[in-house]
């Protein structure tokens, strides 16, 4: 039983260092604009406009991260350096569509709640008014 263990002890420590997982251009890009694209700024966004009734939705709007042509792209991120022109048109769409995809969600969710709190501001209002 103890040997065991060490064995699979042993293979578990081996297995991470023996493969070398390389990311393809489109998991990279993803796994970036992940790491780029500021959550907070696009809740609070889609909350103003959600609080005010404005059915602004910031998928329209893309960040100076996601306007960056690939040349910018290619100069400021090592990995894509010395890379064949069609990996990185493959990482700069990936980039973008999931920043934008992003930035749409965490904007929905605000505006949704911006939303939800006016109507209930509006809701206890009415409610007190009633009294």
């Amino acid at each position: 039983m103890k040997y065991t263990f060490i064995f699979m002890l042993i293979i578990i420590i081996l297995i991470p260092a023996t493969g070398v997982c390389e990311l393809t251009p489109q998991q990279m890009g993803r796994q970036d604009a992940q790491r780029d694209v500021p959550r907070t700024k696009w809740f609070v966004e889609g909350l103003i406009n959600g609080c005010i009734f404005s059915w602004i939705v910031g998928g329209d709007q893309v960040t100076k991260a996601a306007k960056t042509p690939p040349e910018v792209v290619v100069n400021e991120i090592k990995g894509l350096l010395g890379q064949p022109p069609e990996y990185v048109e493959k990482y700069v769409t990936a980039y973008k569509s999931e920043s934008v995809f992003l930035q749409t969600r965490w904007t929905e969710y605000g505006l949704r709640s911006g939303t939800g709190m006016s109507a209930a501001i509006v809701f206890i209002y009415l409610i007190s008014r009633l009294e």
